[in-house]
């Protein structure tokens, strides 16, 4: 081990001195040209919002899990109605199938929902991009202008 010890002694005194990095600009002030970001987004920050690059297909399947684990935790999927302020309770009928574009990148798909005696109501779910590739529902909402229909039933003779 002595040996070893001596052997590395004598290599470093043979080799020149090794010298670190030396920064002689340490001393001075950090200054920079860059515009300063803050963490909160500025308007033209808010207006360039990613498009919803999913299809239809994908759409409408993250819907009906939307609805399947509301359904699941509540036991129904709740809607009040604007006009006559009451709560519907309302299962899936129709899953949505095509996407209309909405207002600043958003996406609106329409789904039609049955309440226990058989009104039928469209519901619209307003969809946009979340971050990192997700997508959000932001707002979901009874189509105005609707009224709940009844389903015909074949009469007898």
């Amino acid at each position: 081990m002595k040996k070893i010890f001596i052997a590395c002694a004598l290599a470093a005194l043979a080799c020149p001195q090794a010298r670190a990095l030396q920064d002689d600009d340490l001393n001075d002030s950090l200054l920079s040209t860059d515009t300063a970001r803050t963490d909160y987004a500025t308007e033209d920050d808010e207006a360039a919002l990613p498009y919803i690059q999913e299809s239809d297909e994908d759409l409408s399947g993250f819907i009906q899990d939307y609805v399947k684990k509301d359904t699941a935790l509540k036991g129904a999927f709740f809607m009040e109605d604007p006009e006559t302020r009451k709560v519907l309770r309302l299962s899936l009928g129709t899953p949505p199938k095509k996407s209309s574009a909405g207002p600043d990148n958003t996406k609106v798909m329409e789904a039609v929902f049955k309440d226990p005696g058989g009104k039928k109501y469209s519901v619209l779910f307003h969809i946009q991009s979340a971050g990192f590739g997700g997508i959000d529902i932001f707002k979901i909402e009874l189509k105005a202008g609707t009224k709940p229909v009844q389903e015909s039933k074949p009469k007898k003779k």
